[in-house]
């Protein structure tokens, strides 16, 4: 009679063994390399839009790395690095115009969005996120109008 052999799956533990032995035996030679960035780029893309005085940026053109230099010309100044939004402030509820108030500027932009039934955005009055801007959205500013952002 002849046996035939099965192979058994190989345990966890032999293969945490297995994965330590060979991280082991290459960790020298890859903290031995010099590792060296020597080049930079000029980026661009994304979907930004800043206004400011008389001037509008649309886009990440040719935006620089980050740097320290701020590029400066009429009543503008233009600073490469960072987005602006990756250091996350704090989200003031009502204040659409984002001025740091509740007031009516902010009232007005959302009445000038008001009967609007859909594709409307936040920045556009609505508050509740339905797409539109209604009484709800109406009632939901009144509610905090008036109040400071913290």
């Amino acid at each position: 009679m002849r046996c035939l052999r099965t192979n058994r799956p190989t345990t966890p533990l032999k293969h945490t063994v297995l994965t330590l032995a060979v991280v082991l035996t290459l960790a020298p030679v890859v903290l031995a390399q010099d590792f060296d960035i020597d080049w930079y780029t000029i980026d661009g893309g994304g979907e930004m839009f800043t206004t400011g005085g008389d001037f509008e940026l649309s886009g990440t053109i040719g935006q620089p790395d980050a740097s320290t230099t701020v590029m400066t010309g009429g009543d503008f100044a233009l600073a490469g690095g960072f987005w602006p939004g990756a250091v996350e402030e704090p989200f003031c509820f009502g204040d659409l115009d984002d001025d740091g108030y509740r007031d009516l500027s902010d009232l007005a932009q959302l009445l000038g969005s008001y009967g609007e039934t859909s594709g409307m955005t936040y920045e556009d009055g609505d508050l509740d996120g339905d797409g539109d801007v209604d009484l709800s959205d109406l009632a939901a500013l009144l509610g905090v109008y008036g109040d400071v952002c913290p």
